[in-house]
């Protein structure tokens, strides 16, 4: 018999206790995204579920994103590497839900896009351009240290030197994060999310979102986000502050998560999407990050793969290092909100 769909509407505790038990469970899938992109900027989530003979045996989170340059998109997971449907060992779920996502797609005039850490078993459109990087960290720092390649431990060597400092501060950290944070998009010509996201994350992700700060003598110049789910730790935002790039603050920054998920029992960290063969790819590879494909499933087959919108507006970038932080700040997250990426 087919899983039968319909919106969640069951406790949160319900639903995370399924993805925590599924072996295709992220954090991306749990419940309280719903209320982090909510809180921040107002975007409404669908949460799809599969239940068979009333046992959960599904789900599928979704997020319309709305832009009047990129129009409508229905994403799982929107800002993130994945998403996707979740069933673990129950693979008859992810026709249904995948079906149910693509109906409401229709209704709601939206591209559909799902970030999949596997290829799907039904037939959709899939792009193949973006990996995301991991390493696996062991057991023991002291082996981990002498399987970084002497390139990278010398630039941490380098940090200590010049006395740069790691912090785990709790939420209260988030202005020293996001002022490295908004400061390195500027520079790098994109859009910032508002710092609502990550104060939202903050509250509602209930201790499966962490700032790591790197400090010099008391000043903030590297700054990350790490989230914490099943064994592994996702840092998807790293900044640092261009004056402190001879320090080395990012170098030292990846070592400190390391450490730290070594010391709480996490076996991988995923240092976040790339393309092959660009600069961040060869630069997490120097780590000994392994590329693990991902599987962006979209429809219709029109609209093209996810990302090719952005892509356009490559022109903007050198327009947009030149704004004023202040303007770029103000600006950036009623931009930022809308471009699903």
């Amino acid at each position: 018999m087919t899983p039968g769909v319909e919106e969640w509407t069951g406790p949160a505790e319900a639903w995370d206790g399924f993805v925590r038990g599924a072996a295709d469970g992220t954090v991306m899938h749990l419940h309280a995204w719903r209320d982090v992109l909510a809180d921040a900027y107002g975007h409404r989530s669908f949460l799809l579920a599969a239940h068979d003979h009333g046992r959960l045996c599904g789900v599928l989170p979704l997020t319309l994103i709305q832009s009047p340059f990129f129009g409508r998109s229905l994403v799982s997971m929107p800002y993130m590497d994945y998403g996707g449907a979740c069933f673990g060992k129950d693979s008859a779920a992810e026709q249904p839900l995948v079906e149910a996502a693509t109906e409401l797609a229709r209704r709601h005039r939206a591209k559909l896009v799902l970030r999949c850490m596997r290829a799907s078993h039904v037939d959709l459109p899939c792009s193949l351009d973006k990996v995301t990087m991991w390493v696996e960290l062991g057991r023991d720092e002291d082996s981990l240290w002498r399987r970084l390649p002497s390139e990278r431990r010398n630039r941490i060597r380098k940090a200590q030197r010049h006395g740069l400092e790691a912090a785990f501060p709790g939420p209260e950290g988030v202005h020293e994060f996001y002022t490295v944070f908004a400061r390195n998009m500027r520079d790098l010509g994109s859009p910032v999310h508002a710092r609502r996201l990550f104060e939202a994350m903050l509250r509602r992700l209930d201790g499966a979102a962490r700032l790591l700060l790197i400090c010099d003598r008391g000043r903030a110049v590297g700054a990350g986000l790490m989230l914490l789910h099943g064994g592994m730790i996702s840092i998807p935002w790293v900044s640092s502050l261009r004056d402190a790039f001879p320090k080395c603050p990012n170098q030292l920054l990846y070592w400190e998560a390391m450490r730290f998920g070594i010391a709480n029992g996490f076996r991988i960290l995923d240092f976040g999407r790339s393309s092959r063969n660009t600069g961040t790819f060869e630069s997490k590879r120097q780590w000994g990050a392994e590329p693990i494909q991902l599987h962006w499933h979209y429809l219709p087959l029109e609209a093209g793969p996810p990302g090719e919108e952005v892509e356009r507006a490559a022109w903007a970038v050198g327009l947009w290092r030149r704004l004023p932080l202040g303007l770029v700040n103000w600006l950036g997250p009623h931009l930022r909100r809308g471009i699903a990426n």
